[in-house]
């Protein structure tokens, strides 16, 4: 997964800034616009029936067929909504492309319908390598198509067929690969236990998810289209890492550690050990990537996104914050601890939305920085929980947090003396600033050899692992 993910975060990366360069901030707006509706209306999906699948002791036929059911319902009702909402969403913000980008998009979920079960069937019997090779293509025939689209003229609509093309493949695939678990035939018998849990997954994603799409809309609504197109490729930077990093471990782990849940076993050790490698890692790289913001982004995407520079940084840095709290709501999933999770949200949701509302009445800027101060607050209330429900406490966290803050300290520093050298221009010569990059990502590479950081033995075991032979067949270890 790692290694797919890898390519996949190169050829997105690669993607958006074609797209970028052929499309204009104010393309990028309309569909940054359309998918924040149909995000906010795929809320109502958000019934936890994939991480129902997996953590099941066991899956019956009838059970099978009973969230195929339920999983149809919501995708239709979907599919519907945002079909009446194209309307709505062209006449308030007197935009037709929003509508037009919307109809394409209320396919997206009928699709879903027949893909649910056999993706996630794959992924409960633990076959990430397929689940790697199905991405890769639904991806990079996706991927193909928008570019195409868009040389040819299509403007935003390139990203919806896109968008539609990935669905399609990716249905195609997992139906192929999973056909003996496909399903066409309705129920509802086991909908007692799966209507409670979803309902509970439902409020703890409508709080969050209606706090991030309503803020999306303010700020549209505040700073105007061109300014969300700014600020949705600011996010677009660290996004595509997060995400990409989030699909290895919340899939993988979420597995592991529900099996380990199953099986009495504390999930202490994995849960410490878990956090010195994503800290370990991502601080360096999130921290950097806000450093080096200028150059970057005038060598990415040209001189046109220049006011991406300042919220890139900032958004950098909140990225970095909110990496000790990454697995939290998977965390609560497994401990089947969604009702306490969804009294959390509740207080902190609203908080973070007029937090944000407030920062779009001064600036994008002030924007990005609510951005911050709300990862610290996330931290603070779920911390505790966090530490009672992987039987951890403080103390535990105080020397992974100090080595991984010299390992930020190690990857940043030269890149960082580059840009104070060059006044933080976004003019650095991009050369100088590579081989800034560079002499840090040595220094990192040294200091994880030194600490015999986890990070270093995760990888001198995988290197072992593929030079023996039979690794493939190995058994996978927690």
């Amino acid at each position: 997964m790692t290694m797919s993910q890898g390519s996949l975060f190169v050829l997105q990366f690669v993607v958006s800034i074609l797209i970028a360069r052929l499309l204009g901030p104010y393309e990028m707006g309309i569909f940054a616009i359309a998918l924040s509706i149909v995000g906010l209306l795929s809320i109502i999906r958000s019934f936890g029936l994939g991480s129902y699948f997996i953590r099941a002791v066991e899956v019956t036929e009838p059970l099978r067929r009973t969230l195929f059911t339920i999983n149809g319902i919501l995708a239709v009702a979907v599919s519907l909504a945002i079909l009446v909402l194209s309307l709505l969403g062209g006449a308030l913000l007197k935009e037709p492309g929003v509508e037009d980008l919307l109809r394409v998009m209320a396919i997206l979920p009928l699709v879903g319908i027949f893909d649910f079960i056999p993706a996630t069937s794959i992924e409960r019997r633990g076959d990430f390598r397929l689940v790697a090779i199905i991405n890769i293509l639904r991806y990079s025939l996706a991927n193909a198509a928008t570019l195409a689209f868009a040389s040819a003229g299509h403007g935003y609509m390139s990203l919806a067929y896109g968008q539609l093309i990935m669905a399609v493949v990716a249905a195609v695939l997992n139906n192929l690969f999973a056909r003996d678990t496909i399903v066409f035939s309705p129920s509802l018998r086991d909908w007692r236990d799966v209507v409670r849990f979803g309902t509970q997954m439902l409020a703890i994603s409508a709080i969050n998810g209606l706090q991030g799409r309503m803020a999306d809309l303010v700020l549209a609504k505040f700073l105007g289209l061109a300014a969300f197109g700014i600020y949705s490729r600011a996010t677009s930077l660290t996004g595509v890492l997060w995400e990409n990093i989030q699909i290895i471990v919340l899939r993988v782990l979420f597995v592991d550690f529900a099996e380990q849940k199953r099986q009495g076993i504390s999930l202490r050790h994995s849960y410490l050990r878990l956090t010195q490698v994503l800290t370990g890692f991502l601080w360096p790289v999130f921290v950097g990537i806000g450093v080096v913001s200028g150059p970057l982004v005038l060598a990415l995407f040209g001189e046109k996104w220049l006011d991406a520079i300042m919220p890139l940084g900032i958004l950098s840095l909140s990225a970095a914050l909110f990496v000790p709290i990454m697995v939290a709501y998977d965390i609560f999933v497994i401990s089947n601890e969604t009702a306490r999770q969804t009294r959390l949200e509740m207080l902190r949701a609203p908080a973070s939305l007029a937090l944000f509302t407030l920062g779009c009445l001064v600036s994008l800027e002030a924007a990005a920085a609510t951005k911050v101060v709300e990862a610290v607050i996330m931290y603070l209330v779920y911390r505790p929980h966090l530490e009672r429900m992987t039987d951890t406490r403080w103390a535990d966290y105080v020397p992974i947090y100090g080595r991984s803050l010299l390992l930020v300290v190690a990857a940043v520093l030269p890149a960082a003396v580059v840009m104070q050298f060059y006044g933080w221009s976004p003019l650095a010569p991009l050369p100088v600033v590579l081989a800034g990059v560079a002499a840090g990502g040595l220094a990192w590479a040294a200091l994880l050899w030194a600490l015999r950081h986890p990070l270093f033995e995760e990888g001198a075991r995988l290197l072992s692992k593929l030079r023996r032979p039979g690794a493939e067949g190995a058994a996978p270890q927690a």
